[in-house]
């Protein structure tokens, strides 16, 4: 049920038992500019690519912004600003400069391997340990597959002293590229999975 006041500046609207106001629904005088369309067309864009690993981007940018915008939000911003290229409707993204996890202290292998065998993705990195990194640090791997837009999320419980993993590939990744992201995390921030 809709009220309209004889301002007909505002719209009282009932709804689950409360009530709802907001700016009565006009038809603009003036169209969006071109600038404003391509801007949430890339925003648009960006958001489809990172709505599936939300719980990843939110852990991996929470530090950026902390008591503001979360991490998901920061994600949002960094891809729209750095990896979505081209203009609408051509839009493609630029997958050597994404990132799901923004710099921080911990540093990654200084080897890391990766060998495909059908569909089993084995990967192997330096297990060295400094003051910037350690035994107990948590690896993440991310698989992208851009065709269909999946994602694949590497089992928990992988750590740095591991000094490698095996990830059976699903199959829908047979015959396309994939995109491989690694980063770490620290065992105090490991982040439980329902």
């Amino acid at each position: 049920m809709a009220l309209h006041p004889a301002s007909s500046e505002v719209l009282l609207a009932a709804a689950g038992g409360g009530y709802i106001i907001s700016k009565d629904c006009r038809k603009r005088a003036r169209k969006n500019a071109v600038i404003q369309i391509q801007q949430q067309k890339k925003f648009a864009f960006a958001v489809r690519f990172l709505k599936y690993v939300k719980q990843v981007v939110d852990l991996g940018y929470s530090r950026i912004n902390a008591g503001g915008a979360t991490g998901y939000n920061m994600a949002i911003s960094y891809i729209v600003q750095n990896c979505v290229k081209g203009m609408h409707p051509n839009f493609e993204i630029d997958y050597s400069s994404v990132v799901f996890c923004t710099k921080g202290k911990l540093s990654l292998p200084e080897t890391i391997t990766k060998e495909l065998d059908g569909m089993n993705l084995k990967m192997t990195w330096s297990v060295e340990s400094n003051i910037y990194s350690s035994a107990t640090n948590k690896v993440e791997l991310l698989i992208y597959q851009p065709g269909l837009g999946c994602y694949q999320i590497a089992p928990d419980g992988i750590t740095r002293g591991d000094g490698g993993m095996e990830i059976e590939l699903d199959t829908w990744y047979k015959g396309d590229t994939v995109h491989v992201y690694m980063f770490l995390s620290t065992s105090s921030s490991w982040v439980k999975k329902e």
